[in-house]
């Protein structure tokens, strides 16, 4: 049986330059052409508009990669970047007036075309309503230089700008849905976290209930009934052998009673000593973010469905910034005092959106009225969106 293969998988990082090693190669294959074709004369301002041009490029490719980087991998259509536009029209009018100040011959005409399309893909930035038409004007400015073949290089340029386009539109598409499946299985596992820790939270419940009904209800029908026994024994005067028996049963049941109200007691007490540990747990599945945390060893959340309405909390929040936020450092912060727990949940970056309510902050709104708490979502000094959440101690 033929085994399959897996696609081919090359890295972003040996993509990029493989992408930057043919940008420069095209434009240093236009550039020879025109430094061939240049008279003497137009030497000078030949070589300018070649510098111009390929700094222009150069600008615009490192623009483009740190908006990439800045944005987390999440490229943002802007059709007002007035950035882009400049360095755009200004690259495309060097290679342009190359053609007539050089005299670019007609059968030299594809190799100048390598030139303008050069920034064809950058131009992924604007909109196909913009984007295309301006990649056509730009064709038909460059064709209309040459006295002969015009149709020819229009066609010429224009399917290569169109290829080079939708070549970068593909390759923004792909970075997003890499993101964005990173994003969710960072959500996945955030969940599972969430889910495993309601169990386990759920099942001590369970067994704190069954040990507190079931066998501390046996051992109360059995302390009575020794009860009844010892006393029925001492009304018709059995000898003391039976009686000394039956008082150290009665004391082996009231000794039980300790030891099971022990174990219920402690079993109470697990979700306030372990909830930093889910929390942890919680933050340690979201592996494309760096969280800070500064954690107040004060802070006890005894009542389980306090605790899970917390990690909630803190899920809906890690979420929301692995979505929308630009950033990828947070901060948790816990506080204790008189009676009064506080967390706090910073996204580090700057915040220029909105802040809007949505279905994510009613829900959570309301999980915090549910425990007599407050929250309260707004920006601090920096800038940086905040969660802040104050509740009153939680008992078990």
């Amino acid at each position: 049986m033929q085994s399959e293969s897996l696609p081919l998988r090359i890295p972003y990082i040996l993509r990029v330059g493989i992408i930057i090693a043919l940008g420069i190669s095209a434009w240093a294959t236009a550039a020879v052409v025109v430094l061939i074709d240049v008279p003497a004369s137009y030497f000078l301002p030949a070589a300018a508009l070649l510098l111009v041009n390929g700094m222009a490029f150069c600008t615009l490719a490192i623009i483009a990669t740190r908006d990439l980087l800045q944005n987390n991998l999440t490229w943002r259509v802007d059709n007002r970047d007035w950035r882009y536009w400049a360095l755009l029209i200004l690259a495309h009018s060097c290679a342009v007036a190359l053609v007539p100040i050089s005299q670019i011959l007609p059968e030299h005409g594809p190799y100048m075309v390598l030139m303008v399309v050069n920034s064809a893909s950058l131009v992924v930035r604007f909109s196909p309503r913009y984007s295309v038409p301006f990649n056509m004007l730009v064709a038909l400015l460059f064709a209309l230089q040459f006295q002969d073949d015009q149709i020819y290089i229009f066609i010429l340029c224009s399917i290569q700008q169109l290829v080079l386009w939708s070549f970068g539109l593909s390759i923004v598409v792909e970075v997003g849905e890499v993101r964005r499946l990173r994003v969710m299985g960072d959500e996945l596992r955030m969940a599972q976290a969430q889910i495993a820790e309601s169990e386990r939270m759920l099942e001590r419940r369970n067994i704190r209930h069954n040990l507190h009904d079931h066998m501390g209800h046996e051992l109360a029908t059995l302390h009575m009934n020794l009860q009844i026994l010892e006393q029925q024994l001492q009304r018709h005067e059995v000898p003391g052998l039976f009686n000394s028996s039956l008082s150290e049963s009665r004391a082996a049941t009231r000794r039980m009673f300790v030891v099971l109200d022990d174990i219920v007691s402690g079993l109470r007490q697990v979700p306030a000593v372990h909830f930093y540990d889910a929390v942890v747990d919680l933050i340690d599945q979201a592996t494309t973010l760096k969280v800070e945390v500064d954690w107040d060893e004060k802070v006890r959340i005894a009542d389980p469905q306090h605790c899970e309405a917390m990690l909630s909390l803190l899920r809906e929040f890690l979420t929301n910034v692995l979505k929308h936020s630009s950033g990828r450092e947070v901060r948790i912060e816990s506080r204790y005092r008189n009676g009064v727990n506080t967390m706090i949940f910073t996204d580090l970056a700057v915040c220029d959106d909105v802040i809007e309510a949505g279905n994510g902050l009613a829900g959570a709104a309301e999980r915090v009225d549910a425990m007599n708490g407050e929250l309260d979502v707004g920006l601090d000094d920096a800038g940086h969106l905040t969660w802040k959440i104050v509740m009153p101690e939680s008992n078990p």
